[in-house]
């Protein structure tokens, strides 16, 4: 979507654009020309044995002639040598020219154009002469005219007229200037040509959203990444982050599932910059909002605020950063409008594990029972009556991840939106449907969800505006009760589902293993899980012009959030197969749980804004006002035994009731203000800061200030650089600094101390009463997270802003981290916060983009995105580093570092002694193991180093950084081709590096009684096949030896993914009769695929985003789509 700003036409003229930047344009040129010839009539320069070509770019250095030439001079590439000083242009041309069969001319006083002197002779060329304009017919000065292809041209006077020597049979001119469209111009056998050039809008006044209003995109001073509904309307997406990743520098964005109605997205903008909430701030027009829910074809355009001079004005809730949503327009004086869109996709899995058949199963089950001793457990005749099928009650052969997922599971979504307005009245309603089906087996799982959005705006006595905007969410998704994201979900119990138990015995009754309830009787009659939400956005505010400049707004909005989660789990009976005999329950009782969840949120908004024009000046003022409140009231309860599995109530339980409740509620009230100035558009300054009082603190320390400042010099605007305009169209470098809050912690009271009550009781006044207790210590002085943010970046566009580059430089500090400190054990409360820890994040950002046209049909686009990001704790203050679990958090290291053994291979019999009559291999004494396991380590299993060098493996000295989960060097590329209506594009996303943890089942097989091979496992070592770096370890029964988190198990999840290739094709409406008889304006049909292919050395059985969860894990999917879109007017 362009932007556009308005300018009002001034009086006596017919210019529609600021007249400062005519008359600004007019004195440039007038001073490049005094410059030219005042000061650079006079050449020194000294060359030897240099091309003609190369000594007159030297002129052109040291003066400020400009020359056009026809490229085939083969004089170009003749050496010549010169030595002149102080000489005159005529002086320096006769002696560079000595020699050669050429000649020059004067187009104008600094444009000197070279000719054979036989062309001269024998009159070969022709002279043109025109005048170019701009829309209005004013005359553009120092606009460039060249015969296209080569560089035979010259640029315009101050009346905006040119004089061109050209060949004879020259049929096409090209015309340009910097901040307008080029353009091809036929001269059809005229001598005299009329230019007018139109001015590129887009490139002059995109506007991009920042706090509490706009700005143009060229006179930002600090960090703003943004894109267009562009990005997100053209791809079948089930939500906006999904169509974001990968698009904004900085922005780290990662899918963990794919689950139907699963939001689990994580955002991180520049990095972890604390211990406790890291998820950025989202405002969608305005106001706090959950982005995932929202409707990507309402969405006209994302912002990020990635710097403190940006997000300042934001205060203590911009510590993570900020992403304004704003949602298309209502468009006043615009004809009625309806567009439809919508897709149908197939989703399939990206990596599922691929399991061990039966037989593969009893064979690698006899190795590693072998390797520790233990019996085996089955004979042969298991083995073959597995694969001669004759005992399917006991001996089946049955892949469980099969039998649970099915190959694809359809998503449909459908958009209809109307748009128009009078002159005073504009409207937009959108209505969008999503509906996505699981990719488990059954019906059972699915999710849904609709988006209703209305805006009107209007306009009363030319100083009046007011809008309304009204957004309703309705979410409601279904899923078996074991597939949420439990330890005990569908997948855990499919990894530990025996291949040998069918899922059905041969009377119909649901097979059972004795180790894991069966997942596929629990998605067809276990029951249900049932999330419902309903969400309601309602803002009404007004605007008014009160003095020329001066603007004031007021805006009250509000969100009504109600959620109603119920869980049902229902007893399933397993009995002997052609028997009533009991066999076991996956259950030992059904249960019926509810939770209600009801959000009120309101917020109130005042603001002023201010801006002038004085000459050269501008100056932008704002100041405001906002209050915030919110409550929370959640109430759980629960019943066992139900009456019947198909009465879906509370009150169809008949034991143990359950019922608790609680309510919570914040507020924050905040002042803000920022002022602009820009001086000629090339020295701009901005300077923030607000005051928010948290109810999150103790009233003696709830204020906190967060002020910012921030500067840009566009270089490329300076008179010294007017050399540079033919192909520089914007140099700006940008330099910020500012600090930022972070009110969030895990409780909304953290100075206070809470209590509870327990399950003692106690005689007070000879009655029993309950007891209550304290449960955590209370901590006063606690106040806010401080960020301290420097960023240093770099604007460039070249080539009438076709190619275009940014890149940030960013320092972020976190102070004062809110961590509890540590207390004697025997106090018997939960440890109260302190300010300080500290983190710091240093990083940097790059963004380039290319976008041509190469005839009258087809134009293209590169889009390139890299951003790094280091993660450090500095600080932990009182509290000592904790190096006892496997991801720490201590000076020094990224946050949740991975801390565990190093591994070094696996041990081979070189490292053991070999007792030939009991025949067992004893470690030898230089050997270092792991001391209360030294009896059980044998050749094939995990070797770790001693990094102490004691002589022994132990936990507290010799376990050490092994990875972080950290994503860095993330990146993307995006390339679109459009040629006659058919348009092409292609993204792939990836991370550079990142570490990803194997945990759990995925791990290594026979680590637990029921923990099933996979085919990964099979390379793993064997006596037979003795590799000490095989990808495995020798297969154990039920040990834990290879179990340790160790180097061996982090692997290298960096990946390159082909995220989405899409095909389209636009019908030229307007030309087919029926189209535009059924008054169809717009008519476009593509195919789409998501998550295409994935380039990554990480564990094969997950994808390299997904945590190994072995639980609730959920794979993400790829998806295969059509769509459509047509639009009438």
């Amino acid at each position: 979507m362009k932007h556009r700003t308005t300018f009002v036409k001034l009086p006596q003229t017919h210019i529609g654009r600021s007249k400062n930047w005519k008359v600004l344009r007019t004195i440039c040129f007038m001073l490049f020309l005094n410059f030219s010839f005042e000061t650079y009539s006079q050449i020194t320069m000294n060359v030897k044995e240099l091309s003609l070509r190369a000594s007159l770019k030297k002129v052109e250095l040291v003066s400020n002639y400009r020359f056009f030439y026809n490229e085939n001079l083969p004089e170009l590439n003749q050496k010549i040598s010169l030595n002149v000083k102080d000489a005159t242009i005529d002086q320096t041309m006769k002696q560079l020219l000595d020699g050669m069969e050429l000649t020059y001319t004067h187009e104008h006083e600094n444009v000197i154009v070279l000719v054979r002197k036989t062309q001269q002779s024998k009159q070969s060329t022709k002279k043109i002469t025109g005048t170019i304009v701009d829309e209005h017919g004013n005359p553009i000065v120092g606009a460039s005219i060249t015969v296209k292809g080569t560089s035979n041209g010259t640029i315009t006077d101050l009346d905006g007229r040119f004089s061109l020597e050209i060949p004879l049979g020259t049929t096409q001119l090209w015309a340009s200037y910097i901040g307008y469209i080029d353009q091809a111009v036929l001269l059809n056998n005229r001598s005299n040509i009329t230019i007018s050039l139109k001015e590129n809008i887009e490139l002059l006044d995109e506007v991009v959203v920042v706090g509490y209003s706009a700005q143009k995109k060229v006179n930002l001073t600090g960090s703003v990444a943004s894109v267009n509904s562009d990005v997100l309307a053209a791809r079948p997406i089930h939500n906006a982050v999904t169509g974001l990743q990968g698009s904004l520098p900085g922005v780290s964005i990662t899918n963990t599932t794919s689950r139907p109605g699963d939001n689990n997205t994580s955002i991180r903008i520049r990095g972890i910059g604390t211990l406790n909430n890291s998820n950025p701030l989202i405002l969608i027009d305005g106001v706090e909002g959950n982005i995932n829910t929202l409707n990507p074809s309402d969405i006209e355009s994302v912002s990020v605020l990635k710097d403190a001079a940006s997000s300042a004005i934001y205060g203590s809730r911009a510590a993570n950063g900020v992403i304004l949503v704003t949602t298309k327009k209502a468009n006043k004086d615009m004809t009625p409008t309806i567009t439809y869109s919508g897709f149908f996709a197939l989703q399939t899995p990206t990596a599922l594990p691929e399991m061990c058949d039966a037989v593969e199963y009893l064979t690698l089950l006899k190795e590693a029972t072998a390797n520790v001793g233990k019996p085996w457990g089955y004979t042969q005749e298991d083995v073959d009556a597995v694969i001669n099928r004759t005992d399917l009650n006991n001996r089946a052969n049955v892949n469980w991840v099969d039998e649970l997922y099915r190959s694809t599971a359809p998503q449909h979504g459908h958009n209809v939106s109307l748009n128009g307005g009078s002159k005073s009245l504009g409207y937009y309603l959108s209505y969008g449907n999503l509906s996505t089906s699981g990719l488990f087996v059954g019906n059972g799982y699915h999710a849904s969800r609709n988006n209703l959005r209305v805006k009107v705006t209007t306009t009363m006595l030319d100083r009046v505006k007011i809008d309304a905007n009204f957004g309703y969410t309705d979410v409601d998704n279904w899923t078996p009760a074991s597939s949420d994201s439990s330890s005990d979900g569908l997948f855990y119990k499919a990894l530990r589902s025996s291949p040998l138990t069918p899922v059905r015995f041969t009377d119909g009754g649901w097979g059972y293993g004795g180790s894991s309830a069966n997942p596929i009787a629990i998605i067809y009659d276990g029951g249900f899980i049932n999330y419902k939400a309903r969400e309601t956005n309602l803002s009404l505010g007004g605007e008014m012009e009160i003095l020329k400049g001066f603007t004031a707004k007021i805006q009250y909005a509000t969100r009504l959030k109600d959620v109603l989660r119920k869980q049902q789990s229902n007893k399933i009976q397993h009995y002997i197969p052609d028997t009533d005999t009991p066999l076991a329950s996956s259950s030992t009782t059904s249960s019926i749980s509810q939770r209600d969840i009801s959000e009120r949120y309101q917020n109130i908004l005042v603001q002023g804004d201010y801006e002038r024009t004085f000459g050269k000046h501008t100056v932008h003022l704002l100041a405001g006002f906002s209050q915030e409140w919110n409550e929370n009231q959640t109430m759980n309860a629960s019943r066992q035994d139900l009456v019947s599995d198909d009465l879906h109530v509370l009150n169809a339980g008949t034991e143990k009731f359950d019922n608790d409740g609680m309510g919570e509620e914040w507020a924050l009230r905040s002042g803000f203000g920022r002022i602009n100035y820009n001086f000629d558009d090339r020295y701009l300054f901005e300077a923030n800061l607000r005051y928010d009082l948290s109810s999150r603190f103790h009233p003696d320390h709830r204020g906190g200030y967060f002020p910012s400042v921030s500067a840009a010099w566009r270089i490329s605007e300076e008179t010294f650089m007017r050399r540079t305009r033919s192909w520089l169209d914007n140099l700006k470098f940008r330099l910020s600094y500012g600090t930022l809050g972070n009110q969030y912690t895990s409780s909304l009271y953290p100075y206070m101390a809470t209590i509870e009550p327990t399950t003692s009781i106690m005689p007070i006044g000879g009655s029993i009463t309950s007891a209550m207790r304290q449960n955590s210590a209370s901590n006063r002085y606690i106040t806010w997270e401080t960020i301290k943010m420097t960023n240093l970046g770099l604007d460039m566009g070249l080539f009438n802003n076709k190619l275009n580059m940014s890149f940030d430089y960013f320092i972020k500090d976190t102070d004062d981290i809110l961590l509890r400190v540590e207390l004697p054990g025997v106090l018997g409360v939960t440890e109260p916060y302190q300010n300080a820890g500290k983190v710091r994040n240093k990083g940097w950002e790059l963004a380039l983009s290319w976008k041509d046209k190469i005839g009258k049909n087809f134009t293209y686009g590169v889009d390139f995105n890299l951003s790094d990001v280091k993660n450090e704790v500095v600080s932990m203050g009182n509290t000592a580093d904790d190096f006892s679990g496997d991801q720490i958090r201590a000076v020094g290291y990224p946050i949740d570092a991975f801390w565990g053994f190093q591994a070094d291979g696996l041990y081979t019999v070189d490292d053991f002694d070999y007792d030939v009559n009991t025949g067992k291999y004893t470690p030898k004494k230089s050997t270092p193991v792991i001391e209360e396991l030294r009896t059980k380590v044998q050749p094939g299993d995990i070797k770790y180093r001693d990094l102490d060098g004691d002589g022994e493996i132990t936990t507290k000295d010799d376990r050490t950084y092994i990875g972080s989960a950290i994503p860095r060097y993330t990146y993307s590329l995006g390339v679109n081709a459009a040629w006659k209506g058919i348009d092409l594009k292609v993204f792939l996303q990836g991370v550079g590096k990142c570490d990803g943890y194997v945990g759990g089942m995925g791990r290594h097989a026979f680590t637990e009684v029921a923990n099933y091979p996979q085919k990964v496992h099979l390379d793993r070592w064997t006596w037979d096949n003795q590799n000490s770096h095989a990808t495995y370890p020798r297969f154990t029964y039920d040990e834990t030896y290879n179990k340790k988190f160790s180097s061996f198990w982090i692997e290298d999840a960096s990946y390159l993914r082909v995220k989405n290739i899409q095909l389209g094709y636009t019908f030229p409406a307007q030309k087919i009769n029926f189209l535009s008889k059924l008054r169809i304006s717009n008519l476009r049909v593509y195919f789409s695929g998501e998550n295409l292919w994935t380039l990554t050395d990480f564990f094969s059985s997950y994808d390299p985003e997904s945590p190994i969860s072995d639980g609730g894990y959920y794979p993400i999917t790829a998806s295969y789509s059509f769509g459509l879109s047509i639009t009438l007017k």
